[in-house]
């Protein structure tokens, strides 16, 4: 787990990567229902060019979503969780920190 928490540390010290944690403490969250990927990106610059995917991976097979009023509701809860979350100097603090925890 030392090394996972190596990986994360590195990824979320680039660039174009954000770590965000939801600590236990933050209590109920958004996804409590189950996980999901939202592939695609916003361009607000240009529109056309958006595009939006919910992945949702379940037992035996998985779900794609492209439907915009499908992958609305993922997008707000994702924003939802990126609110509930740690920001991402706390976070790199909480990996820190149980990266230390593990070592001793």
């Amino acid at each position: 787990m030392i090394r996972q928490l190596e990986h994360l540390h590195k990824a979320a010290l680039s660039p174009n990567i954000d770590v965000q944690i939801l600590p236990f403490s933050a209590g109920a969250h958004a996804a409590g229902a189950g996980h999901f990927v939202i592939l695609g990106r916003d361009d607000e610059r240009e529109p056309l060019n958006s595009m939006a995917v919910v992945y949702i991976e379940m037992r035996r097979r998985g779900l794609y979503l492209d439907d915009a009023e499908d992958v609305a509701p993922y997008k707000l809860t994702f924003d939802c969780l990126r609110s509930q979350a740690a920001d991402t100097t706390s976070s790199l603090r909480l990996i820190a920190r149980a990266k230390q925890e593990l070592s001793s």
